[in-house]
């Protein structure tokens, strides 16, 4: 995502006038739980960000807090290939830091050093800002890939999409899609797929 990203008031307020526009459910766009869930930020917060609260920045002290707290939560919201929680050995090894370091890092423990948060960020698809953003930077964040979906095309979501990438099909499995749960889907390809085309 390019760091040239429209502040959250801005972001909430471009997305607020394009649902209307689309006839979209705004709510479901910018579910609070949904959002609390994929950035760490507590559902109480979040809510408050979203209803245009502002909070000064992070002291130090709340900044290393910050940083403790996505780690427990984007490990314990993660699982391996067979559904588990990945090992804690496992991803020490991965990103070249000692068990007891990693181990302290995913018990939301204090962070003894955190010149391995950006590889522990990595090993889980995420980028390090995932750790550090401010809330309103985190929700924000989250929110680029409906406002990309929003921004798209034609009208008919799923033949950009299908268009853009080159995709055969997508299954929803036998469900129709709402227009609102189609946005949001093509936010989401887009945001794994532009992931995957940097790499």
């Amino acid at each position: 995502m390019a760091e040239s990203v429209l502040p959250l008031a801005a972001t909430l307020a471009r997305i607020r006038a394009l649902a209307k526009e689309r006839q979209l459910d705004v709510d479901e766009i910018l579910n609070v739980e949904a959002l609390a869930e994929r950035t760490g930020v507590p559902a109480g917060l979040t809510a408050a960000l979203l209803r245009g609260e502002e909070f000064a920045d992070p002291t130090p002290d709340e900044a290393a807090e910050t940083v403790r707290l996505r780690a427990a939560h984007l490990y314990a919201a993660s699982r391996d290939t067979d559904g588990r929680p990945y090992a804690v050995a496992d991803i020490a090894a991965a990103i070249g830091a000692a068990p007891w370091w990693v181990n302290q890092l995913v018990s939301g423990g204090k962070v003894p050093h955190l010149r391995h948060c950006a590889q522990f960020a990595a090993f889980f698809g995420r980028e390090a800002a995932f750790l550090t953003d401010t809330p309103a930077q985190a929700v924000n964040r989250a929110l680029q890939p409906a406002v990309q979906s929003l921004n798209n095309g034609s009208g008919d979501l799923m033949a950009d999409l299908m268009d853009q990438y080159g995709l055969v099909s997508i299954s929803t499995r036998g469900k129709a899609l709402t227009r609102t749960q189609e946005t949001l889907l093509l936010g989401m390809i887009t945001s794994m797929l532009s992931a995957e085309e940097v790499r």
